[in-house]
């Protein structure tokens, strides 16, 4: 005892010292992990920050030629050609107040009238050295300004939000180009749509504008660079019409896993000795209780026999009882039959008070034949009304059998179906036929919506779940109406049973399909039955590739949905 002892505080210290063992490498890996994680997320969002200011800054530049492109003053000073207003508005002015470099107005022929440079006038000929650059962007915008007057002789609304920008290498430097038509703001001046002058703003790419972008965001040493960022530094493409990258928004990203780590790293390292210790301490203490769990052992072992053998029980009970059901299902079934059988044959009518009182009359010399008649009438009468209420009893009683039956298969999984190809349209119309007895009976409105659609079911199957759950919505419901509605989705086939009853607690929902549970729909009166034919319904609806689900607002209804497979390849390959 003393070895076996021994051998188990062996292994319970070796498996601590293992455990601590991985779990230090493995918190140095997870750690490595999360620091690295931590740092591409940061420098993920800090790519997703900076796109942002940066596509703002681009897409701002026609905004701000639009303060000064959509006025009638601009139309008018444009053909005047007013080099001095052109400059207060359109050329200086722009590149004080907006940070743009180079201004420039082109005719609807796309010779320069105006240019501004850095803040000072130049001759119209210095647009030469960008246009063959600027040329593309003007076809564009041509193109685009064709497409939105097209019809319209004065569309000065719609051409008023129209702009080509883009990021462009020109002979120099990259830079933004932005073009936009100089439009008039009230629509008073007509222009002929293809007449109107145009707009070219051209900022460059310079520290300036990556400030702009960075500033907001906080990005350290930002800047405009030529190449792709190398070492420390992480950037941004700044991506020209081809989608060539035409200059990198570079900046040194913020780290905050490994600056994290570096501030962590001498608290980690106490944290760390101090989990030894206590590891020891925790090993010590195992030790000591080893001798104990040792002594528990046997009693583990006597209760782990007990519930096996309380398991052995339970199944012997379950089979008991699923045996139990099938011996009274049969035993109910044989006097069933035969008591249909003479029900329906109206045996022994001869007996009844109308056949002996129409025997005595046929015996009579004068036969009074109304008499005769009433007679007859009665007898009939007699025998069709006890034999319809012993049919209908016996059909009852006959129901609740095959209900049990059906039950004891499911149980022994002997439950089967054979699914074919029918019309939704043909499965369901005898139901109804036979539910609209029920249903006048009980005063209710039957509604059907029965498109025709193909699907994978068996019949009789499908017939005796859709009675099963017609049945329910009429036994529960005591005005209004039961309806059947179909509908189909991309795989199903779904046959709505809809009540105006009492309405289903939401608790009860999911019980209502267990074996042998009905529902307590009201305080005032119960229904009768076995409880089984939900359960079964669904384990058909299962059996056949489908499913049965229920919605219910109590006061208002329930809605019980049926859905099969609908006729696709896919399901035919299945029901194969």
């Amino acid at each position: 005892m003393l070895t076996s002892h021994k051998k188990l505080s062996l292994q319970i210290a070796s498996s601590l010292f293992i455990v601590f063992g991985a779990g230090l490498l493995s918190l140095i890996f997870v750690g490595g992990n999360a620091i690295r994680m931590g740092d591409e997320s940061a420098l993920a969002r800090q790519k997703r920050f900076a796109s942002r200011p940066l596509a703002e800054a681009v897409a701002a530049i026609p905004d701000q030629q639009r303060s000064a492109t959509v006025w009638d003053d601009a139309i008018v000073n444009a053909v005047a050609r007013n080099e001095e207003w052109l400059d207060d508005n359109l050329g200086g002015w722009m590149q004080d107040y907006f940070g743009h470099h180079e201004n420039y107005v082109l005719t609807h022929t796309g010779d320069p009238i105006f240019a501004s440079v850095q803040g000072k006038v130049r001759s119209p000929e210095a647009f030469s050295s960008r246009a063959n650059f600027i040329a593309p962007v003007v076809a564009r915008l041509r193109e685009v300004m064709a497409k939105v007057s097209l019809g319209q002789n004065n569309p000065y609304e719609a051409l008023a939000e129209v702009a080509i920008v883009t990021p462009l290498e020109l002979d120099d430097q990259v830079a933004i180009v932005s073009v936009v038509p100089i439009i008039s703001e009230t629509g008073d001046i007509m222009q002929v749509p293809g007449t109107e002058y145009l707009h070219v703003t051209v900022r460059y790419i310079d520290e300036d504008l990556a400030h702009e972008v960075g500033l907001p965001i906080e990005l350290g040493n930002v800047a405009f660079n030529a190449s792709a960022p190398t070492g420390e530094l992480t950037g941004l493409p700044l991506k020209g019409p081809s989608g060539d990258v035409l200059a990198w928004l570079v900046w040194n990203p913020e780290r905050p896993g490994t600056d994290l780590f570096a501030k962590l790293l001498p608290i980690l390292l106490v944290v760390g000795l101090m989990g030894g210790v206590f590891l020891m301490l925790i090993v010590r203490r195992l030790l000591r209780v080893s001798g104990e769990l040792q002594t528990s052992e046997e009693q583990a072992l006597m209760d782990v026999k007990a519930l096996k053998q309380a398991k052995i029980a339970a199944e012997a009970a379950d089979r008991a009882k699923v045996n139990f059901m099938s011996i009274v299902s049969h035993e109910l079934r044989t006097p069933l039959t035969v008591i249909l059988g003479y029900a329906r044959l109206g045996k022994n009518l001869r007996q009844m008070p109308s056949a002996k009182r129409l025997d005595v009359l046929l015996q009579q010399r004068d036969i009074d034949a109304t008499l005769v008649r009433g007679s007859v009438d009665e007898l009939i009468q007699s025998g069709t009304t006890g034999m319809e209420k012993i049919s209908r009893s016996g059909e009852h009683l006959l129901f609740l059998v095959n209900q049990l039956l059906d039950y004891a298969k499911m149980e022994t999984g002997r439950l089967e179906v054979d699914p074919v190809v029918c019309d939704v349209q043909e499965v369901l119309e005898p139901v109804l036929d036979q539910m609209k007895i029920l249903t006048e009976q009980k005063g209710l409105e039957l509604e059907a919506e029965i498109p025709s659609h193909l699907m994978i079911a068996d019949v009789t199957r499908t017939r005796q779940i859709i009675i099963n759950l017609m049945g329910n919505a009429i036994k529960f419901t005591d005005s209004g109406k039961v309806s059947v509605v179909v509908t189909d989705s991309e795989q199903k086939v779904h046959i709505d049973v809809r009540d105006t009853g009492t309405g289903i607690e939401p608790h009860e929902l999911e019980k209502i399909f267990e074996a042998f549970h009905q529902a307590d729909l009201s305080s005032s009166r119960s229904a009768a039955g076995t409880g089984l034919g939900l359960s079964v319904a669904r384990e058909l609806a299962r059996l056949e590739n489908g499913s049965i689900d229920v919605r219910s607002k109590l006061g208002v209804g329930s809605v019980f949905t049926l859905s099969l497979p609908k006729e696709t390849p896919e399901t035919l390959k299945e029901a194969a």
